[in-house]
């Protein structure tokens, strides 16, 4: 049937051109004449004008022959087209929800905390301000006998060749039991924080490098509390936290009945052990830096912000930003009371007169604290 009609479609457009090639030839006759008469221009743009009709007609009857000839590969192509376009593309994965967000905190959680606090301890700078920084505080001249027989003598000289740190820093650690609700939290712990500092200085002859004392001081402060605190939920509408669940406003009452001080030093001799003037400098020295501890009773306080946070695995995370203060007293060594004269005065006797007689030794701490605790569950609930 498709070669049936090719066969035809081709018999009718030669049949087509033939027509259209006597026409044109009559056409062309009668323009001639035309022009014999005198037809002029006219006639000459009349000739253009068929002429090219006859080349639309001549193309349209070719293009109606193509187009009739290619209809069937046209659709053939269309239609592979699509089936390709079907396959290639495919409908949009639907996207992915949102993971919700656990729901807050609540019940019973066991907290492990740390933290990082900075402020003043007066003890250290009572500690500091009265150094043995002179060959006359340590009790020494600076000319002694080399030599008792010859009656040398030589220059001394102490010099301090490390201050301590004038920064306060401590990390507390802190084992704490909480109790969770909507709008309160209720908290329970136990905390350990300790400080330390130490200073360097050097008692030497000035003829010689080789006769020489190192004395390293340190001063270490200690306190373990317990601490009982609460929490209430702020509203929203007044404060929040990005990524936070909760923000609560915090206080706290704590009591250390371990708040203790160490005072101790260090001496490494440099010189020829046979040296006796210079031994009886460093037992002399060694009065003059004589250890001392104590230990007294602390009262704490403190208040801030912390932001409590749950995880899709049940555990939960405690963030606070706190002010705390306390104050120290009631400091005894050996059943004797410490006073700040203790602390002031080296290679006195505690038991004296002129120590004892002094204030006793008791000071308020103020610190900025930033605290972050892991809470863990209690129990875990059953489904």
């Amino acid at each position: 049937m498709r070669k049936t009609a090719d066969i035809r479609l081709t018999a009718a457009a030669a049949f087509i051109l033939a027509s259209a090639a006597a026409v044109n030839a009559q056409n062309i006759v009668k323009i001639k004449d035309s022009l014999y008469d005198g037809g002029g221009v006219d006639n000459i743009n009349t000739v253009n004008a068929i002429d090219t009709v006859n080349a639309v007609d001549t193309v349209n009857s070719i293009n109606t022959a193509d187009i009739v000839d290619n209809v069937d590969t046209v659709n053939t192509v269309s239609a592979v087209n699509k089936d390709s376009s079907a396959a290639v593309k495919r409908p949009p994965r639907p996207p992915k929800p949102d993971a919700a967000d656990p729901p807050p905190l609540s019940g019973a959680y066991w907290g492990f905390g740390a933290g990082l606090s900075t402020g003043t301890v007066p003890i250290f700078p009572m500690w500091r301000k009265h150094f043995p920084d002179s060959l006359r505080l340590l009790g020494l001249s600076p000319a002694f006998a080399a030599d008792a027989d010859k009656g040398d003598t030589v220059r001394l000289r102490y010099r301090v060749t490390e201050p301590p740190d004038a920064f306060n820093f401590a990390i507390p650690f802190r084992l704490s039991l909480y109790s969770v609700g909507e709008k309160h939290v209720f908290s329970f712990a136990v905390s350990f924080f300790s400080n330390s500092k130490e200073f360097r200085s050097t008692l030497e002859t000035a003829d010689t490098a080789t006769r020489r004392i190192n004395i390293t001081e340190r001063l270490a402060y200690y306190s373990a509390s317990i601490e009982a605190a609460a929490d209430w939920a702020i509203p929203s509408i007044f404060f929040s936290v990005d990524g936070a669940q909760q923000t609560f406003l915090s206080f706290a009452l704590g009591l250390s009945p371990i708040n203790s001080f160490t005072r101790e030093c260090e001496f490494e001799n440099d010189f020829n052990s046979g040296d006796a003037r210079m031994q009886s400098v460093a037992d002399s020295v060694k009065k003059s830096f004589a250890a001392i501890s104590g230990n007294g009773l602390s009262l704490s306080w403190r208040a801030g912000v912390s932001v409590v946070k749950r995880y899709p695995s049940g555990y939960g995370a405690e963030f606070g930003l706190y002010y705390s203060g306390s104050y120290s007293g009631g400091f005894y060594s050996d059943g004797a009371r410490l006073t700040e004269d203790h602390i002031k005065k080296r290679g006195a006797d505690l038991n004296a007169e002129s120590v004892t007689g002094g204030k006793p030794l008791a000071f308020f701490s103020n610190q900025a604290e930033f605290r972050a605790t892991l809470l863990v569950p209690n129990g875990r609930k059953k489904n």
